[in-house]
């Protein structure tokens, strides 16, 4: 079951509205966070949750996970339990995890709440495919049609982007907010809906199981290596650990450089714990929606989308300059720079 056209004032008052009181805000960055330890690499086995989605996106943190990558800096990283893909601001903005990989706008939304956090680095890139039955050819073709996906996802506001552009509204389609990436795909795959906007590898099955056609990846209008997932993380983390973040930041380009380099031996090391779809489709979704930890060219992009996101009533305030902050990976990248030099996505100045 499914529900179609949910208000989107209604949205802030749902979910991260109700999770994000400023009361609480304050508590939480109030906490104390864990003792600082005085150099990179001592972290004596503490323990990381982050929050994540489940597209492609994720895949530096997922691999880092299961190869324990995090173990070279002394400290765990892991992958916390995450219900639906709107869950992941919540964790992060109430203080349940320290970090999250996460859909820029999903961030967008909490952080104009209140949430004390900040995007340091990108993880993955591209992939944002909106895929339609056989007949429909077009975004004019979808005039009176249902499109479904996640609400305040970037996959919400790249449909609303292409219908902008084609001169249509969100009043031309009939909108189906969905929870979870299996449920999307299915209501697709079952004809429930008449398009999907989705991420990959999901994407990729939607498109070969109805033999559909892809509407739009993003490219056409955003241009090549557009962020989808970012690495966000807590301030008093930023503030009291900057080492440890920036740890953090180094494991995710090694993954970037492994993923690059064997991507079967990636996709082998995540299928079914955390893509729910068949090899085939992964390994075929591979190019769509590679890693990219280095997105620093990309912060106005994402400000960018912000507009959108206002237009849509998503938010109701403009995004100050505090959302994201590439200090610790330009410091990174400056002090390792063998790990961003091997990778192939990245910022070449």
């Amino acid at each position: 079951m499914f529900h179609s056209r949910t208000n989107r004032r209604r949205f802030l008052g749902m979910g991260l509205g109700a999770a994000v009181t400023p009361s609480l805000l304050s508590f939480l960055s109030s906490c104390t966070p864990g003792e600082k330890p005085a150099a990179s690499g001592g972290w004596n086995g503490r323990e990381i949750k982050f929050a994540h989605g489940a597209g492609l996106c994720n895949m530096p943190l997922f691999y880092s996970a299961e190869k324990e990558l995090f173990a070279k800096y002394g400290f765990k990283g892991t992958a916390a339990l995450t219900p639906m893909p709107a869950d992941v601001a919540v964790q992060l903005a109430t203080g349940q995890v320290e970090m999250a990989v996460i859909p820029f706008t999903n961030a967008i939304a909490a952080y104009t709440q209140g949430a004390s956090f900040q995007v340091v680095a990108g993880s993955g890139v591209e992939g944002l495919v909106i895929v339609a039955k056989p007949e429909i050819k077009s975004f004019a073709d979808l005039k009176g049609k249902k499109v479904a996906t996640f609400q305040a996802d970037t996959l919400d506001v790249i449909v609303y982007d292409y219908l902008k552009q084609e001169g249509l509204t969100y009043n031309d389609v009939e909108m189906v907010y969905l929870g979870d990436s299996t449920e999307l795909l299915n209501a697709y795959l079952a004809g429930q809906v008449d398009a999907v906007s989705h991420i990959e590898p999901y994407a990729t099955k939607a498109k070969t199981q109805t033999s559909g056609n892809v509407l739009g990846n993003g490219v056409d209008i955003y241009g090549s290596g557009y962020p989808d997932c970012v690495l966000a993380v807590r301030n008093e983390i930023i503030e009291n650990e900057p080492e440890m973040v920036k740890d953090v930041i180094r494991v995710f380009f090694e993954a970037q450089y492994e993923i690059e380099n064997n991507f079967e031996g990636a996709a082998q090391a995540t299928i079914d714990k955390y893509y729910k779809t068949d090899m085939e489709s992964l390994l075929a979704s591979a190019q769509a929606q590679p890693p990219g930890v280095d997105v620093r060219d990309k912060r106005d992009f994402m400000y960018e989308r912000a507009e959108s996101m206002k237009e849509l009533n998503y938010i109701n305030t403009d995004l100050d300059d505090n959302f994201v902050n590439f200090s610790l990976l330009e410091e990174v990248i400056a002090e390792s720079p063998e790990l961003w030099e091997r990778v192939k996505v990245k910022v070449v100045a």
